[in-house]
């Protein structure tokens, strides 16, 4: 990978500023609980070199924990870049991931999605995804009670 970006600088600027916005950090994960939303950042180094790392932020609905998901409901990853480029593109997927209309919108377009392009045929290579484009990535690894939950209730 040979990351811009070094991690220690990303940490370092992210400790005060993710501190401000009223994050608390354990090793390398910062979390905040919104009252329906739990917010995660967190910072997993690679298990193939020790200069390479992920930048995993994730959204869990509160209502939904405990559960298995470590990363939240919801994730994303961040390609390490500038740490002000990090922390705008990781406030920007907070907002919209913590958007319960636009969650239940994009659920019920990635719905329709997945019945077009059903997995065997994305296992088979037969899907086109630049023609049509997955609507919301998250979806894919949010459980069917979660995914029934949003609907319900979004």
């Amino acid at each position: 990978m040979g990351h811009i970006l070094p991690e220690e600088q990303l940490i370092e600027y992210l400790k005060p500023y993710l501190k401000a916005k009223g994050f608390k950090k354990k090793n390398k994960r910062w979390t905040k609980d919104t009252g329906e939303f739990t917010l995660c950042f967190y910072i997993q180094g690679s298990s193939y070199s020790k200069e390479d790392y992920y930048i995993r932020p994730g959204i869990f609905i509160n209502t939904l924990m405990p559960c298995d998901d470590f990363y939240g409901h919801f994730m994303f990853e961040i390609a390490p870049t500038t740490p002000e480029d990090v922390a705008r593109k990781f406030d920007n997927w907070c907002e919209e991931w913590t958007n319960k209309s636009l969650i239940k919108e994009r659920l019920l377009a990635f719905i329709e999605w997945d019945k077009r392009n059903p997995l065997e045929n994305r296992r088979a290579g037969l899907v086109d995804y630049e023609a049509d484009p997955v609507p919301a990535r998250e979806f894919f690894s949010i459980t069917l009670s979660a995914k029934q939950f949003i609907i319900d209730n979004f």
